[in-house]
């Protein structure tokens, strides 16, 4: 199985969320930027995401932790530059127990287009 093979996977598995809606519904979602710390330095993030880098997600959550406020349930949205990388990390949380997780389509760069054409970058 190649790359383009596991993401194309994960685009199937994970539903998408549009900027539009997402706009709308924002805080009903604990958002996810699965980016690299050195990415959101150079180009910033989107209002109240969590930083959990693709690479650590199933290491920092998990719904059997008692010790924070998520649950199997809590509706999540994650996203990354594009898209593809938060494919991959809302498999992840998928297959460790979450049920409610949606890839914000376009990523952070379409979030940008998004915000800049309905004046709603933060």
């Amino acid at each position: 199985m190649t790359l383009k093979d596991l993401i194309d996977e994960a685009h199937v598995i994970v539903p998408k969320i549009s900027c539009e809606i997402f706009a709308k519904t924002s805080e009903d979602y604990f958002l996810i930027d699965v980016r690299e710390g050195t990415e959101i330095i150079e180009t910033g993030s989107i209002a109240n995401a969590v930083n959990i880098p693709r690479g650590l997600i199933e290491m920092k959550l998990s719904t059997k932790d008692d010790n924070q406020s998520l649950n199997a349930d809590t509706p999540i949205v994650v996203y990354c530059g594009g898209g593809s990388r938060a494919s991959l990390a809302g498999k992840t949380l998928i297959e460790i127990g979450f049920v409610n997780v949606q890839n914000l389509e376009g990523g952070y760069r379409g979030w940008k287009k998004f915000a800049k054409k309905t004046k709603k970058l933060k």
